[in-house]
């Protein structure tokens, strides 16, 4: 018997027909399920074609050993006559369908088809699975080879990249990502105001706002842990997107921000006040009234003051006092005085004047203000400052009696008055503290007062006044 084979154009047919019905679902399979399909078709046909040829083999075998009666050789060259007839007129794939449709396979293989032997059937199934198992290793290999084609395509060098979704945008705004750089897009420009005025705009934010704060660190640099800074003014940086003002450096806006912004600055600054000490007279009878024995040197006794100092733009403001700090109690001063003609008081301790003025501010001789016209009035005597003023001591020009020592509410905040006779008087005033009494006896050089910034006060300074009979007169023309 020989095997019927259709061409390539008949298979072709075929496969036409058989996905007739799944045409549309197989449009929309993808590359690996369309390579799925095809070899999972060519290992049916594969083993189908193995199956044909051992049966073919096995019927050679039979007819050779035993030729079929006539009757049935009659039959069978018909059938075969039959199969061959249709096919080779036309050729048409079509009509050896329709023939295999209306042919009796039972009839035609019947007398070619005795039963096997069980080894042969065990070789046979043996034989498609090895086939079976080469193919399905084609299959994947066909299947990992599409899904590699399907795969998006990506450079050597990069990692796949992943497309965000994109959102549909105006007209304007589509113009707007085209024509503006990225910095005004992300909203990185920075404007600084003062005052709520406009300085100007930068795309260096990061430093604006750095060199704002290391402003504050310089001008705090000379002074202690303590020192604190800040701006007095509304200082602000103002993040957005598009400006049409015109792009500065950090720098330049800085220049143009120094002479705007107003900076306060506190600090701590702590300072020494004398305590004097008391006196203990014994008079002896038996000694002339000249006479005088110290038996025991008084000492002056260390208080520290705690004061928080104020500053804005360098000028003084204020001056809070934190606390103080007994730092040496006073040694009480011991003495023995003859008596026999009579007491004696001491020229010192009665404020006697001696007549001549000393300097009052030992701490600095530069003189800030003169004896003058100033603001439209007359300065009525020196002011008296060098730097670091707050808290130093204030000494009396001459000996005599404290007519005031304190605060009366008036321009001169805290402040000391003293009587010398003769008409003479001095005052002392803008203190932070005083260190003596109304009604008290002081000698020359006893400290009365210390500097400060009380009353009309721009800043620590003393205020010193001599007056002669009552009118203020120069300072400088009885001290230098």
């Amino acid at each position: 018997m020989k095997t019927k084979f259709i061409g390539l154009d008949g298979f072709g047919e075929i496969e036409a027909v058989s996905t007739k019905k799944t045409s549309k679902k197989s449009a929309q399979l993808s590359t690996a399920q369309k390579s799925v399909r095809f070899a999972k078709r060519a290992a049916n046909l594969c083993a189908k074609n193995i199956k044909t040829k051992n049966i073919n083999k096995t019927n050679k075998k039979k007819t050779a050993a035993k030729k079929p009666v006539r009757a049935q050789s009659s039959i069978l060259d018909r059938q075969y006559a039959m199969s061959r007839r249709a096919p080779l007129t036309s050729g048409s794939a079509m009509e050896s369908l329709k023939y295999l449709k209306t042919a009796s396979a039972g009839k035609t293989y019947a007398h070619s088809a005795p039963a096997e032997p069980r080894a042969h059937k065990t070789v046979k199934k043996k034989a498609i699975l090895a086939v079976a198992a080469c193919l399905t290793a084609i299959m994947l290999s066909c299947v990992t080879v599409a899904s590699a084609l399907d795969a998006p395509q990506t450079k050597k060098t990069g990692e796949p990249k992943t497309t965000a979704a994109i959102t549909a945008a105006t007209k304007d705004e589509v113009s707007y990502s085209l024509n503006t750089p990225d910095m005004y897009v992300n909203n990185v420009l920075s404007s600084l105001y003062i005052d709520g005025e406009l300085i100007g705009t930068t795309d260096e934010g990061e430093a604006l706002e750095n060199a704002l704060a290391q402003y504050l660190v310089d001008y705090r640099a000379d002074y202690d842990d303590t020192t604190t800074t800040e701006y007095v003014n509304n200082v602000r940086v103002e993040k957005h997107g598009l400006d049409n003002s015109e792009l500065k450096s950090a720098d330049e806006l800085m220049e143009e921000a120094k002479g705007k912004v107003s900076v306060r600055l506190e600090t701590d600054w702590s300072y020494d006040i004398d305590i004097d000490y008391e006196t203990d007279i014994t008079y002896d009878e038996d000694e002339d009234s000249d006479y005088e024995k110290v038996v025991t040197e008084g000492e002056k006794g260390a208080e520290q003051i705690n004061v928080r100092l104020v500053y804005v733009d360098g000028a003084f403001e204020s001056a809070d006092v934190v606390s103080t700090e007994r730092k040496k109690e006073p040694v009480t001063e011991e003495l023995i005085r003859g008596c026999k003609q009579g007491k004696k008081e001491n020229a010192s301790s009665s404020g006697e004047s001696s007549g001549q003025f000393i300097w009052p501010f030992p701490h600095t001789h530069s003189i800030s203000s003169l004896f003058e016209w100033r603001w439209g009035r007359m300065h009525q005597g020196i002011d008296i400052a060098g730097g670091d003023d707050y808290g130093q001591p204030i000494v009396a020009a001459d000996g005599g009696k404290v007519t005031w020592a304190g605060n009366d509410g008036g321009g001169y905040g805290n402040y000391v008055m003293i009587d010398h006779g003769n008409g003479y008087m001095t005052v002392y005033a803008h203190a932070c503290e005083v260190a003596c009494s109304t009604g008290d006896y002081v000698s020359q050089g006893d400290t009365i007062a210390y500097c400060g910034s009380t009353g009309n006060s721009t800043g620590p300074h003393v205020h010193f006044e001599i007056r002669v009979d009552g009118t203020q007169v120069d300072p400088l023309g009885f001290v230098s």
